[in-house]
């Protein structure tokens, strides 16, 4: 019963503080690194080729019909 006033009047002061509860930071994602990110990186690396290899064959073929080829 001796510790029943002190632990009340601790949660009657604490909820009546001024200053707003601290919000845990938000935690950033890290990025962790896998034993397939460079597997990823070549594949994502020749997507980008495919598609630069696909553009110059369509200016290609369109330069040609333009010339009468």
């Amino acid at each position: 019963m001796k510790y029943l006033l002190p632990v009340v009047a601790a949660l009657l002061l604490s909820a009546c503080s001024d200053q707003p509860a601290e919000q845990p930071a938000p935690e950033e994602k890290k990025k962790v690194a896998t034993p397939w990110d460079p597997q990823i990186k070549a594949l994502n690396d020749a997507k980008g080729l495919e598609d630069q290899l696909k553009k110059d064959a369509e200016e290609r073929d369109r330069r040609m019909r333009e010339m009468g080829g």
